[in-house]
C-alpha cells in the first residue's frame, strides 16, 4: 500500500507540487496531518486518490466535532494520524511517544513542526512529512509510506517549487 503524506499546506497548492508528487507514481491513500486539512480534497482530486484520511491542526478553525487523532489500520498496521499540537511536538516527542506506546501503534503520522522527520523509536515509526509551503528546515516536502503486512517504510521527498 502506497500512502502520500502531507501536512501544513496552509491553503496553498502549486501545480508544480502536484507534478513533483506525480513523479513518484500513484498512491492508494492520501493522509493530511492538518493545518488546512481540507486541502486534502484538492490534492486528492488532482492526484486521482479516492481514499483520504485527514485531521485538523491548530490553524484549522472549523473543527467542531472533528477528531484530533484518528487511528487507521492499513495492511494490518495500526497507524495514528494527528497534527501534533495536542502532544506539544514542537517542544519534544515525549508526549507523542508515550501516547503511541499506550495505543500500541506501529506508526504515527504528524505535522505541526514544519520539519520533516522519519525515525523509528521503540519499534514505532514517527513520521512527519514537513510542510508543503512553509518549511522550517529549508525545503518544502511531502512523505511517502510503503506499508505491507511485514513492514512500514517512510521516505521524505523535497518539493522543488
Amino acid at each position: 500500500m502506497k500512502v502520500l503524506v502531507l501536512s501544513d499546506s496552509h491553503s496553498t497548492i502549486f501545480d508544480s507540487q502536484i507534478e513533483e508528487i506525480k513523479k513518484y507514481g500513484s498512491y492508494d491513500i492520501l493522509v493530511h496531518c492538518g493545518d488546512k486539512y481540507k486541502d486534502a480534497q484538492k490534492y486528492a482530486e488532482k492526484l486521482n486518490i479516492s481514499t483520504i484520511y485527514q485531521v485538523p491542526g491548530n490553524c484549522d478553525f472549523d473543527v467542531k466535532g472533528k477528531e484530533l487523532v484518528i487511528t487507521k489500520v492499513i495492511e494490518n498496521k495500526k497507524v495514528l494520524i494527528t497534527h501534533g499540537h495536542i502532544h506539544n511536538v514542537k517542544e519534544n516527542l515525549q508526549g507523542l511517544i508515550k501516547y503511541a506506546k499506550e495505543k500500541n501503534a506501529d506508526a504515527v503520522l504528524y505535522g505541526h513542526t514544519h520539519q520533516s522527520h522519519n525515525e523509528i523509536i521503540d519499534n514505532i515509526l514517527f513520521f512527519n512529512p514537513g510542510s508543503t509551503i512553509f518549511p522550517k528546515d529549508g525545503k518544502a516536502s511531502f512523505g511517502i509510506l510503503e506499508i505491507s503486512a511485514d513492514k512500514i517504510m517512510g521516505s521524505i521527498k523535497v518539493l522543488e517549487n
